[in-house]
C-alpha cells in the first residue's frame, strides 16, 4: 500500500499508478488537469472508483486528503476524504491503518464506526457487530448514497433484522392488486403500445397517468403545494418519482416503469400470492432498491417516509442527483431508517419483504424503448 505523503517523485508515481491500473479516462483526465489540487486528486479517485480500481483510487483520495486545508468550509470536507478512502481500502481487501481510522474519528466517530462496521462485516464476518456499529451513520450521508446500500446489504445477511419474508402474515394489510404507471406528454407509439398491453391485461386494475391527470390527482389527494411542487419539478424523471411515492402511499398498490412491463397475466397473478407483507421491494444486485417496480398497502409507512425524504430533498438540496433526491435512494434511506429502528428496538420488522433482481426478474420485464438511445437521460439533470 501507497502512501502519498511518502513519494519523493510524486508526478511520475502518479503516472505509474494510472498506467498500471490502465484506466484511460483517469489518465486522460491527470493529462489534461494533472493532480495537485483536492479538485483534480478527488476527480482522479472518483474515476477510479467508479471503474471499481478501488486501491487506485484509495490512493488519490489519500492524496486529495493530504492536500486539503482541513477546514470545514472547504468541500469534499476532509472526513469525506478519509473515510471514502478507507472504504476502498477495505474493498481492496486491505485493512485501513489503525492510526488512519484515528485519525477519522477526531473529524467523525460516527463514520469511524462506519468503517469499523463494515470491516468487522466483510474481513471478519461478524454481520451483527457491523450493523451495530455503523449504526445510523448513514443520516451523514444524502439518501441513497453507499452507506445504505452496504447497510442493506449487511442487514439481509443478518437474520434478526427480519427482512426476509417466508411464513404466512394474515393479519397484515394487503398490497392491493392495482398497477400505475406515467408519461409526463406526448407519449411516443412503443409507450402506447406498452400501454395498452396493460391495459388489456389488466383492465380497470390498470391506471396510467399523464401529467396533467396527475397534477389533478395531486391537487385533490395533497392539496395545491404538492401539485405545484410537481409540476414545477426540473426533469420529467423526477416529478414521477414524487408522483409514484404519493400514488402508492394513499391508493397502495404497484408502480411500474413505463419502459417495463409486467411478463403474463401469470406473473402478475403469482406477484399476489408470493407478496406476503404489506410492503416488497426488489434490490438490484449492488442493493439499489428498485423504484421502477414496487408496492405496498396504503399508508405503508416505508413509502411515508421515502416521501418524506424526497421532499426535504427537493427544498434542501434542489441540485441533488436525482437518483439520491427523489429516486431509489429515498427508498433506501427509508428502509436504513427501518432497519436501525428495528435494530435498536431489538423488534424485527416484520411487514417488509425484500427479493433480489431474480425475485424482480420474475416478474417484469425491460421493454426496449428507443427513446433511452435519442433523448437525453435524466441520469445528466
Amino acid at each position: 500500500m501507497i502512501k502519498s505523503d511518502a513519494i519523493s517523485n510524486p508526478s511520475s508515481t502518479y503516472i505509474n499508478i494510472l498506467n498500471s491500473c490502465h484506466d484511460h479516462q483517469a489518465i486522460t483526465y491527470y493529462q489534461k488537469h494533472g493532480a495537485e489540487t483536492v479538485e483534480h486528486a478527488f476527480a482522479i479517485a472518483n474515476i477510479l472508483h467508479i471503474h471499481s480500481k478501488v486501491l487506485e483510487a484509495s490512493f488519490f483520495y489519500r492524496v486529495a486528503f493530504d492536500m486539503h486545508s482541513k477546514q470545514q468550509t472547504e468541500f469534499p470536507l476532509p472526513q469525506s476524504l478519509l473515510q471514502v478512502r478507507l472504504l476502498c481500502l477495505l474493498k481492496s481487501s486491505n485493512t485501513p491503518p489503525p492510526e488512519e481510522l484515528e485519525e477519522l474519528e477526531g473529524y467523525s466517530p460516527g463514520l469511524a464506526n462506519y468503517i469499523r462496521g463494515i470491516q468487522a462485516a466483510w474481513h471478519h464476518g461478524r454481520t451483527a457487530e457491523g450493523l451495530e456499529l455503523v449504526g445510523n451513520a448513514f443520516e451523514s450521508f444524502h439518501s441513497g448514497e453507499e452507506i445504505d446500500r452496504l447497510y442493506l446489504e449487511l442487514a439481509l445477511r443478518h437474520p434478526p433484522a427480519g427482512l426476509e419474508a417466508h411464513e404466512e402474515n394474515d393479519g397484515l394489510p394487503h398490497v392491493p392488486a392495482r398497477l400505475y404507471m406515467y408519461w409526463d406528454s406526448n407519449p411516443p407509439d412503443e409507450i402506447l403500445r406498452n400501454v395498452q398491453y396493460h391495459q388489456e391485461l389488466l383492465g380497470a386494475d390498470f391506471l396510467f397517468f399523464d401529467r396533467e391527470s396527475a397534477s389533478k390527482w395531486l391537487y385533490d389527494h395533497y392539496g395545491r403545494e404538492i401539485c405545484e411542487i410537481f409540476r414545477k419539478v426540473r426533469h420529467p424523471a423526477e416529478g414521477a418519482d414524487l408522483l409514484r411515492l404519493y400514488v402508492i402511499l394513499a391508493n397502495g398498490g404497484w408502480w411500474l416503469d413505463a419502459d417495463l412491463r409486467i411478463r403474463s397475466k401469470d406473473a402478475w397473478d403469482r406477484l399476489a400470492t408470493t407478496t406476503r407483507r404489506s410492503c416488497r421491494l426488489f434490490t438490484t444486485h449492488n442493493y439499489v432498491l428498485h423504484n421502477d417496480f414496487f408496492g405496498a398497502a396504503p399508508g405503508s409507512s416505508y413509502v411515508a417516509n421515502a416521501a418524506m425524504t424526497a421532499l426535504v430533498n427537493t427544498f434542501s438540496y434542489p441540485d441533488l442527483y436525482i437518483a439520491f433526491k427523489t429516486g431509489p435512494g429515498v427508498l433506501n434511506r427509508a428502509i436504513s431508517r427501518a432497519i436501525h429502528t428495528a435494530l435498536q428496538s431489538k423488534q424485527p420488522i416484520s411487514d417488509l419483504q425484500i427479493n433480489d433482481q431474480n425475485g424482480f426478474n420474475d416478474f417484469v420485464e425491460e421493454y426496449d424503448v428507443t427513446y433511452k438511445h435519442v433523448s437525453s437521460s435524466w441520469h445528466s439533470a
